[in-house]
């Protein structure tokens, strides 16, 4: 036997020895219409002995206490959901101007010729290299690397 395992014997009065086969018996009742292994009255006995402990340890937190770890997790969140707002805002930013871009080159006939048909126009999508979206795409995977490293280090010193 472990050291740490206890064999304890209690003398409980007969009205607490027939309300425990009460629970038993609904015990068994409710889990032989389902089919299962009932509980024993030891487990029962854990079962309302931690009840027990979890009212104790609620009833002795004091309010002020669960009141300022309240305001710690609502901080917290605050500051979560207002850094995800700022970036969204960020994204959408980015978002509009490269629409907005879009349409002065592509409405532009000055800026950007338009192709003679449609059919032109996919083969230069598909088909053509552009050295300006090569050298975007290497821009923003560089700075897409170092912002990702600045939010880990960010997040590493909260």
């Amino acid at each position: 036997m472990n050291k740490y395992e206890r064999t304890t014997s209690y003398r409980f009065s007969k009205d607490t020895y027939q309300k425990l086969d009460m629970i038993y018996e609904d015990e068994k009742r409710k889990t032989d219409r389902m089919n299962l292994k009932a509980k024993g009255r030891n487990q029962i006995v854990e079962e309302a002995i931690r009840d027990r402990y979890f009212r104790m340890i609620n009833d002795s937190q004091d309010a002020d206490i669960v009141e300022r770890i309240s305001g710690l997790i609502s901080d917290q969140v605050n500051a979560a959901m207002n850094n995800i707002q700022q970036r969204i805002d960020e994204i959408l930013f980015l978002t509009i101007k490269n629409d907005l871009g879009n349409r002065v080159l592509y409405r532009s006939p000055s800026v950007l010729p338009a192709p003679k048909d449609k059919n032109q126009a996919m083969r230069v999508i598909m088909n053509e290299t552009s050295m300006w979206d090569l050298a975007l795409e290497e821009y923003l995977m560089d700075r897409w690397a170092r912002e990702k490293v600045l939010i880990h280090v960010r997040q590493e010193e909260n």
